[in-house]
């Protein structure tokens, strides 16, 4: 692209290596990027966004609100339909006549085939488009939801959970795929936080509506509520999100012209792409509201690329790593899920299936207070980096805003482990266990992910589908053992399990800051950062 021309010019006047998540944040010598406000002080943007004001970088914080918040809602009301069972398991148990182990397999199954989905949820939106592909998963999730209030044996519930996991999966990818489509790099960190928060406030205030509802009025009715909430946000998204994804011209393109036409064409797109003048001042076009997007001629190579390239990205070590930052504060809430019901409804806490709906509020506040100091702290701290480093901006610069969570991530744990044990007051675990597990689940991702996306941005969709799958698979493990270990070993055994599996990534964080670029100077010439001129 010509905003890759005017890079490596930049980088040569500052004599910077540029290799993918190393970013060029100031203007040298001759070379003027695009910054935000269209002032000479603000951020640069980056990726540099053409002059089309239907490019969603281009449109207005208006349709981007627009946009996101419609998608947002669609990602709430999905995760409240599919993990909010925990307060509900004694009117399951009675109604199914089942065991603690098979009522915990019930959010169990649901994890699992809400992370495998994503292995066609991705094509299938990089192929049709990310409303399309939203609008009709929201269709399939009434009619799983309906299923569910409807299901009159054990078979056929734990059934409609496994087909509610896969059509709900949408609600763990398109969402990042959407904030890389819509916002730059100095918007990104934020935005990852919001969307977790919007993904676990799903979980946290789902078990307190299934919890009350499921007491005062029986639990078929929260999923004919869900049946509802789902009709209403995927009519939202046929009104309020249009098309976000954007083919962007790339170097790749001009290698069939001949080399005069692909320099003239690079110069006259630097020239215009580095004033930038139309961010802010787009909306989207009116083929962005067809509710069938055509589909791209190449959809075999889509196929074949994004359900291979999430095994490939697996094994590369930032992406790995990332993934392990996401599962760890997750499946630590996800074992605080399955167990609040048993352990407050026993007789030492006496907690009634509403009260113990009521702690997930612990979550939810701890999950606003991650999303509100998570992104903004490792974008301002990679901005302080970027300043002292010349306006040279190295994708680890926001790794050290991790230490602060990943304390509280270790609180959470032991309060855990031993507030369990020894049956502490109910406030302190549901505070400092509860709490602080919620404000790790938000944060800690929110910064490992965007660090992810900033290295290897074209497969932002892949990279939450390992993520994912990893997270829920885990997850799945979880709903097996997590009782059997309690009754041999006790609660203690459990949690320090979940810890050592929790703080292998965290660990690895402190070789990953001062060696991060290493890897990504191993990885700069691989194909996936050539996927761009795909999507």
């Amino acid at each position: 692209m010509a905003a890759e021309r005017m890079d490596q010019k930049a980088a040569a006047e500052l004599n910077v290596e540029m290799i993918p998540g190393t970013e060029v944040m100031t203007d040298t010598g001759d070379v003027h990027f695009a910054r935000a406000g269209g002032s000479n002080t603000g951020s640069v943007l980056v990726p540099h966004p053409s002059n089309n004001p239907a490019d969603p970088l281009n449109w207005s914080l208006m349709w981007k609100l627009i946009t996101a918040i419609s998608q947002l809602l669609y990602v709430w009301v999905l995760v409240c339909s599919a993990l909010s069972l925990a307060p509900m398991f004694p009117f399951l148990g009675m109604q199914f006549h089942l065991n603690q182990q098979q009522l915990s397999l019930l959010t169990g199954l649901n994890v699992i085939t809400l992370g495998f989905a994503n292995i066609l949820i991705v094509p299938l939106s990089n192929i049709f488009g990310r409303r399309p592909i939203s609008i009709f998963f929201g269709l399939l999730v009434v009619l799983t939801n309906v299923w569910q209030a409807v299901a009159t044996s054990h078979h056929s519930f734990l059934a409609a959970r496994a087909c509610n996991g896969i059509v709900a999966a949408t609600s763990e990818t398109i969402m990042v795929q959407v904030i890389a489509d819509m916002f730059f790099l100095h918007e990104r960190g934020l935005w990852v936080g919001v969307y977790f928060t919007f993904y676990f406030s799903g979980a946290f205030l789902g078990p307190i509506m299934s919890g009350n509802i499921a007491a005062r009025h029986g639990w078929r009715s929260f999923f004919w509520l869900t049946v509802a909430l789902a009709a209403f946000v995927t009519l939202l998204l046929v009104v309020a999100f249009p098309e976000t994804r954007w083919r962007r011209s790339s170097t790749n393109h001009a290698g069939s012209k001949t080399l005069g036409e692909a320099e003239a064409k690079l110069e006259s797109d630097s020239e215009t792409a580095s004033v930038g003048h139309m961010v802010g001042k787009g909306k989207p076009s009116r083929a962005q509201w067809s509710p069938i997007q055509k589909p791209d001629s190449r959809w075999m190579t889509f196929v074949v690329r994004d359900i291979t390239t999430p095994f490939i990205v697996f094994f590369n070590p930032i992406v790995f790593w990332a993934a392990l930052m996401l599962a760890g504060p997750a499946d630590l809430l996800l074992i605080f899920n399955l167990t609040e019901s048993g352990l407050f409804g026993s007789p030492a806490y006496g907690f009634s299936p509403g009260a113990v709906g009521y702690t997930n509020f612990a979550f939810f506040v701890g999950g606003i207070i991650g999303v509100l100091t998570a992104g903004p702290l490792s974008d301002w701290w990679a901005r302080r980096a970027t300043l002292k480093n010349n306006g040279i901006r190295e994708a680890e610069m926001r790794l050290p805003a991790l230490l602060p969570y990943c304390i509280i991530f270790l609180i959470s744990h032991v309060i855990g482990a031993v507030g369990y044990q020894k049956l502490y007051s109910w406030p302190t675990i549901v505070v400092c266990g509860f709490g602080f597990s919620g404000l790790s689940v938000t944060a800690i991702p929110t910064i490992a992910i965007a660090y992810a996306v900033d290295c290897y941005k074209p497969i932002s969709g892949e990279i939450m589908v390992v993520a994912t799958v990893l997270k829920n698979v885990l997850g799945f493990c979880l709903s097996y053992w997590v009782f059997n270990v309690m009754a041999k070993s006790g609660w203690v055994a459990v949690y320090m399990t979940q810890f050592a599996v929790s703080f292998l990534p965290v660990v690895l964080t402190i070789p990953l800051y001062f060696f991060g670029k290493n890897l990504r100077r191993w990885t700069r010439n691989s194909d996936l950062h050539r996927m761009e001129a795909l999507i």
